[in-house]
């Protein structure tokens, strides 16, 4: 059995090519805006464990939790940051292929 990791349900960005243009597309969307939604979720969670931490009403066990939560989504963030990445250039990549038209 393998270790359990966030690669296991988000596309390989070495597969990409195996996707039609519209789910690369999708992938590329979707990846970004959920790494933007995380970004920001864990920087609210910061706030929220300063502001608990600085009036003294945070235990060892939730900030050990906490910390791997955002040990977690950090991970997951940085990951679908790659996933974007790498479904961009699978994009471009074939944009560069294809061959001129009148259009553009």
């Amino acid at each position: 059995m393998s270790a359990v990791c966030w690669g296991h349900v988000l596309p390989d960005t070495l597969t990409l090519n195996k996707y039609s243009d519209d789910e690369v597309e999708a992938i590329e969307r979707t990846a970004e805006c959920e790494a933007q939604t995380m970004a920001h979720g864990i920087a609210a969670i910061g706030e929220l464990l300063a502001y608990t931490a600085d009036s003294g009403e945070l235990d060892k066990g939730t900030a050990t939790n906490i910390g791997w939560l955002i040990n977690s989504l950090g991970t997951l963030s940085g990951r679908l940051v790659d996933v974007a990445s790498a479904a961009e250039y699978e994009l471009g990549r074939r944009k560069a292929g294809q061959p001129k038209t009148a259009e553009g």
